[in-house]
């Protein structure tokens, strides 16, 4: 399948805008734009400390006691996911 390409003209000013919003969520501008347009926030992309955590919660799940624990673990793994790292559907 072919790739359509859709043109838009901004001014400088706006295009330094999004390139500046796409730079701050790690996308290129079409990829910022595209997921924009499609209804999604991209999100900032978060600092590193967050990304430690997130690696200490999934040790503590390897080494969870119980079934029930793991499985609360791992629920708060994929809520934190979503809340900072997976764009929003707006």
């Amino acid at each position: 399948m072919k790739d359509i390409r859709i043109a838009v003209r901004v001014t400088a000013k706006e295009k330094e805008k999004i390139q500046s919003k796409a730079r701050r969520c790690g996308l290129s501008t079409t990829e910022y734009v595209k997921q924009r347009a499609l209804g999604y926030e991209p999100r900032a992309v978060p600092p590193d400390a967050l990304f430690a955590c997130l690696e200490k919660l999934g040790e503590l799940a390897g080494k969870a006691s119980s079934p029930e624990l793991d499985k609360e673990i791992c629920t708060v793994l994929k809520h934190i996911t979503a809340e900072f790292l997976l764009p929003g559907k707006g």
